[in-house]
């Protein structure tokens, strides 16, 4: 048995309730999705039904409230069904972490309610990486600009910007963009991040993008021609987009980490179950030493990551800098998924490889696990700074 969770009463009750959701409709859905590469947006606002999307938003604002421990537990599952879906429906939470952090009362009155909306819920973006640079943004080492090539001008009253955002979860088809440029020209400017509503005058949905995992997942360009925002668009202070961006990522992390530990339980689950029915010289193939021992490790590092995930989660709620256990996380958990679904395919044999099971697809979507939201490089090389810093 795995090792569970944040298994207090509404968690439990929230596991099922998700589990139900991605056997019945994550996965037949994020099946037909990897053939087709069109997202299933009735799965997108059947999540939002449930109460699913934006579920970190507080009660308050109309949402669950969910805190980060029971959020990761319902990830888990979701990731269980379709880790593409998943990363649809999680955005919203991502850009809702962002307006809790930095909002004004009257951005958060605007938005929340309708991120969380059981009706329509918002579908959220978080628009960060630029044709020319990456995971690179985050790491501002002398407090230079350089690599940001979205930039927002002063106007009256406001902003236009321009630039081009790409490999954005949901870029181009959400409903809500949160979207980092530069602001130039001025000693107040700096990173700041801008709320943009899809159907803002300027705001341009690029091509989405043929991948080759996470199918399930809208991913698409977004172009910025002399598009104009009032001031009130602008989330933070001007200068402040860096510093909130490090915290949602700490979310992102987490919560991405989790739902990797659960596409990695499914194919271990997958695994476990063949090995049980394939029989070799006379008795299931688990009965021989190397495959039990290939199962072993495949629930231990499961279990490992897990936790990992826990202790990142313990730490937002605390409301602890959450960055080193989340970069820990998240790198950890792509790592270990990559290796189980490998693992998992291998004792398939032959039969792994086919498209008539689902282990190929849980392959090619772990390998994307390792490039999301900061590439295993990227985590290394950050879990070494929080290092060299004494953390």
């Amino acid at each position: 048995m795995s090792i569970n969770v944040a298994d207090d009463a509404e968690a439990g009750m929230l596991r099922e309730v998700a589990h139900e959701f991605a056997l019945r409709t994550l996965r037949p859905a994020g099946q037909a999705a990897d053939e087709t590469g069109e997202t299933p947006w009735q799965a997108v606002r059947a999540a939002g039904e449930l109460g699913l999307m934006g579920a970190n938003v507080p009660e308050a604002y109309g949402g669950p409230g969910l805190k980060a421990s029971t959020l990761a537990v319902v990830m888990e599952e979701l990731g269980w069904g379709n880790f593409g879906i998943t990363a649809t429906i999680g955005a919203a939470s991502l850009v809702a972490a962002a307006l809790l952090i930095a909002g004004s009362e009257e951005q958060k009155s605007r938005y929340l309610p309708r991120l969380c909306s059981a009706k329509a819920p918002l579908v959220g973006a978080l628009a960060l990486t630029e044709p020319e640079s990456g995971s690179e943004l985050e790491i501002d080492l002398q407090g230079q600009a350089q690599n940001l090539k979205t930039r927002a001008e002063r106007i009256p009253g406001g902003y236009r910007l321009h630039g081009a955002k790409r490999f954005i979860t949901n870029g181009g088809a959400a409903d809500l963009t949160l979207l980092l440029a530069n602001i130039e020209g001025d000693l107040e400017g700096g990173w700041s991040l801008f709320l943009i509503e899809r159907d803002t005058k300027g705001l341009r949905p690029g091509r989405q993008i043929p991948t080759m995992g996470l199918r399930g997942s809208y991913t698409g360009e977004i172009v910025l021609e002399a598009l104009e925002l009032p001031e009130a668009a602008r989330l933070g202070a001007p200068g402040d987009g860096l510093g909130i961006v490090l915290k949602v990522l700490a979310v992102a992390r987490t919560m991405i980490a989790s739902a990797v530990v659960g596409l990695a339980r499914a194919a271990f689950e997958a695994a476990f179950a063949y090995s049980g029915e394939r029989m070799q010289f006379g008795r299931p193939i688990r009965e021989h030493q190397l495959v039990a021992s290939r199962l072993a490790t495949m629930h231990m590092e499961i279990d490992a990551a897990r936790l990992l995930v826990a202790r990142a989660a313990e730490d937002l709620d605390a409301g602890r800098d959450a960055a080193l256990s989340a970069s820990e996380a998240k790198l950890f958990a792509s790592e270990m998924a990559v290796r189980v679904t490998g693992a998992a395919l291998q004792i398939h044999g032959g039969y792994g490889f086919t498209r008539e099971l689902p282990l190929e697809m849980w392959v090619r979507d772990a390998v994307v696990s390792r490039i999301f939201f900061g590439t295993s490089e990227m985590q290394l090389l950050e879990i070494a700074q929080h290092l060299d810093r004494g953390h």
